[in-house]
């Protein structure tokens, strides 16, 4: 008789939650809000409820794997903080759920988790060595070596968007200059067209958010793009250019044979990003690693983080 794992990935805006089989195939499904606002237990609650709707037969059931936002210590499985779930600091994860359910809980951050999905599931499967990145609102990672996640001394490995591309660059989020997210994530992708919005530019994105420059996003920029706008293409183009940068940083550092680009903005600008982040890659890095290293679109979409969390839990109890 076959068993299950029941993965959730838990974010700022919702929580998913699924019973795959080993294999990963995903059998049965939820989603719930996560409602971050009223705080961790209110979280607690509903990551439970997920829980037990896609649950099935408890006799069944081998582990629990969740998906779940940084920094986080992945060996103790506590979430250490994490902006998106205000008031959830030091918070046990591995612990309540273990008490609250009886079963090991095993717990990864999510693009880490996504990484671990991709190359057993999805894009790269059967590929050693893969780097892959997350480029949504903001831009994550996860680095496989030797069929292998690596994670660090202490499990923060994998924060590509927080590499430094332009030391004379905008502030990042994280109060960083110059961040790899700071010049291509949706967040300043959107600031970018604002800011030539204001400087006078003429362009469809003003339609396209009903002349609200609050209502730009970087998915109204894509939209923009694909309608043949040329502001929306320059800055998609410059983009990729410094996605570029950043892949040419990571092959230098681990040498890597396949990059897999994922999220919502790498997914649905890949024709208007991946020509400039290619051209660049070939361009600067070193001829000897770029000539034979791919970049290629994710294939698992919403379910990456989900997927590794399954993977999380086949490994983790195979050592």
């Amino acid at each position: 008789m076959s068993e299950y794992v029941l993965a959730v990935d838990l974010g700022g805006t919702q929580i998913r939650a699924a019973r795959c089989d080993a294999a990963g195939h995903i059998l049965e499904r939820t989603a719930l809000p996560a409602r971050a606002a009223e705080g961790p237990a209110a979280v607690f609650a509903r990551i439970g409820t997920s829980i037990r709707a896609v649950a099935g037969d408890w006799a069944r059931v081998r582990a629990i794997g969740v998906s779940a936002p940084g920094p986080l210590d992945p060996w103790r499985g506590i979430i250490l903080e994490s902006p998106n779930l205000p008031g959830m600091i030091d918070f046990a994860l591995k612990a309540r759920l273990e008490q609250e359910f009886h079963l090991p809980a095993y717990i990864g951050n999510d693009a880490n988790l996504a990484a671990l999905g991709e190359h057993r599931f999805g894009a790269g499967r059967g590929v050693a060595h893969m780097i892959y990145l997350t480029i949504s609102t903001g831009i994550g990672g996860g680095i496989i070596t030797n069929n292998a996640l690596f994670l660090g001394w202490r499990g923060f490995a994998g924060e590509v968007g927080h590499q430094t591309i332009d030391v004379n660059g905008p502030l990042c989020n994280c109060g960083n200059i110059g961040c790899l997210e700071a010049l291509a994530a949706g967040w300043a992708i959107a600031r970018d067209a604002r800011d030539a919005l204001r400087a006078g530019r003429a362009s469809a994105i003003r339609a396209i958010a009903h002349d609200d420059l609050d209502q730009i996003t970087g998915k109204v920029v894509v939209q923009a793009a694909r309608a043949g706008d040329t502001l929306a293409r320059e800055i998609l183009e410059r983009a990729g250019r410094y996605i570029g940068f950043g892949l040419v940083n990571l092959l230098h550092n681990f040498d890597t044979a396949l990059f897999v680009l994922g999220g919502g903005i790498a997914i649905h600008a890949w024709e208007f990003l991946y020509p400039p982040m290619e051209a660049t890659l070939r361009k600067h890095a070193f001829p000897s690693m770029s000539r034979s290293v791919r970049i290629v679109p994710a294939e698992l979409g919403d379910d990456a983080g989900l997927l590794g969390a399954v993977v999380l839990v086949n490994e983790s109890m195979s050592q």
